[in-house]
């Protein structure tokens, strides 16, 4: 079973309750938990996103992986890290063995060093996410176009006005506003109806847009 929270696209953020209930479902039919962790350094308004691994058990059934992409704006150096479930990360070795080489020791080191480091630039980036999600949020709310507010992630995740589908809406957005955004129907069927914004873009840019 792969998890992804905080979860792109829909910002969703995970509670205790839900990685028990995961954990004891995968116990009972014996399966394995994959959880994606990508965005679990970018929490707002004091919210931590929860670890898999910190809960009780999960170890014995899965496994959490992260990447450096989201956290230290190492996109495009594909470099993370698994962790979890003993027998699981054996296997995972003995298919990079087999299948990858190992990446080029200057990112390692880069890698290193970000780990290991001062935080203050992982705090500094989510301050600069919050502050973003917070223009666009107040000129949705100018629009009536209400939402709830992501408590991770750099995206939200805000339905379509009514007599559209994603497509359309996401279409006609870029035509006309020269706006870019995803359409839902892309994560699949239970995303229409919905489309993704980032908060990739200055406060400025981003009020400009809405």
């Amino acid at each position: 079973m792969f998890l992804n929270y905080p979860s792109n696209p829909t910002e969703a953020c995970a509670t205790s309750s839900s990685f028990d209930e995961a954990i004891s479902f995968a116990k009972k039919n014996n399966i394995i938990i994959a959880h994606d962790f990508a965005y679990g350094a970018i929490g707002f308004a004091g919210h931590k996103p929860i670890s898999y691994l910190s809960r009780p058990g999960a170890k014995d059934v899965g496994l959490e992986f992260y990447t450096l992409s989201k956290t230290y704006n190492m996109a495009g150096w594909r470099i993370g890290f698994a962790l979890g479930n003993q027998e699981l990360i054996r296997l995972i070795n003995e298919l990079q063995d087999h299948y990858f080489v190992s990446l080029f020791g200057g990112i390692q080191e880069a890698a290193i060093t970000a780990l290991t480091s001062s935080q203050e630039c992982v705090r500094e980036l989510v301050a600069t996410y919050e502050l973003r999600r917070n223009a666009l949020f107040e000129e949705l709310k100018k629009l009536s176009w209400n939402t709830p507010v992501p408590k991770g992630s750099f995206f939200t995740w805000v339905p379509v006005p009514q007599g559209y589908t994603s497509s359309q809406f996401a279409e006609t957005l870029l035509e006309k506003a020269k706006v870019v955004v995803a359409p839902g129907i892309g994560f699949g069927k239970h995303g229409e109806g919905y489309v993704r914004i980032g908060f990739l873009a200055e406060e400025e840019r981003i009020r400009e847009a809405v």
